[in-house]
Order: C-alpha cells, then structure tokens, then sequence
C-alpha cells in the first residue's frame, strides 16, 4: 500500500474545500434547508478537524490551503 504523501493530502483538502463551497451555494439556493445547513456544518466539523491536527503536527496552513477561517467559508 502506498503512502499518504503531502500532495495527496493536499488535494484531498482541496476537494473537501471544493464540496464544502458547493454546499454554500445550495444553502444561497435553499435557505430553509436542513439538510443543507448539516452538510455545511458538517464540513465545517470536518475541516476543523484537519486544520487542528495539522496545527498540531506543526504543518503550514498554507501549504494545505487551509490558512483562512473556516467561519469565512461556512
């Protein structure tokens, strides 16, 4: 099995900031949606999740693309 390398968990990320928007957009199109706002604050739960594990491995958030507060996004 291969190893997870810094690239790989770079897009990861990024695809989970990419979903993570299109929930925004769906909540702009569907204000009153429950299932909608779960999804963003589940991603939200999600990203924070990684973001602390990076600050605790003393990563750059930057490299990550993570070097912004969530609560701008979600």
């Amino acid at each position: 099995m291969n190893d997870l390398t810094a690239e790989r968990l770079q897009y990861i990320i990024a695809r989970v900031i990419d979903n993570a928007n299109d929930a925004v957009k769906e909540s702009k199109e569907n204000p009153k949606s429950d299932f909608i706002d779960g999804k963003k604050l589940a991603y939200y739960e999600v990203l924070d999740t990684i973001k602390n594990e990076l600050d605790v491995s003393e990563q750059d958030m930057k490299e990550f693309g993570l070097d912004f507060p969530l609560e701008t996004l979600l």
